[in-house]
């Protein structure tokens, strides 16, 4: 194999095992009593969701089931679908708002450069990766 071809195979790999790992984490938003554990154990009252794909939808919506979701927070400034029930904000407007909210990344592909974007505006042990909650 060349290297070429070893470079577009990693990518591909790569890439499946992200479709599987959201795959199993929609399903496990599915069961409140997970979604539940994980906001006591956290003691959430409220949180911001960052990604306004459908990962990020669904998670905003299996959230607020227990807790307050603050909104959606999209470098876009909008969601994949769009939704009336869901405020969303661009990262930069964090620093115009006064709290301390907890923020769970979805988006598995950017989540380093999100989280980087994202201390600019919040501790690193308020910003949670979705996938490392479950």
């Amino acid at each position: 194999m060349t290297e070429t071809e070893r470079s577009i195979f990693d990518s591909h790999v790569r890439r499946e095992e992200l479709l599987q790992i959201k795959f199993e984490l929609m399903g496990q938003m599915l069961n409140p009593d997970t979604v539940k554990r994980i906001i006591e154990e956290h003691a959430w009252q409220s949180v911001y969701i960052y990604g306004g794909a459908y990962l990020g939808i669904q998670a905003c919506c299996a959230f607020r089931k227990f807790i307050d979701v603050a909104g959606i927070i999209d470098r876009a400034g909008e969601l994949i679908m769009p939704r009336d029930d869901i405020e969303v904000i661009l990262p930069e407007e964090l620093a115009k708002i006064d709290n301390d909210l907890p923020i769970i990344i979805t988006p598995l592909e950017h989540a380093r450069v999100i989280r980087d974007t994202l201390l600019k505006y919040r501790e690193e042990e308020r910003i949670f990766y979705l996938n490392e909650l479950f």
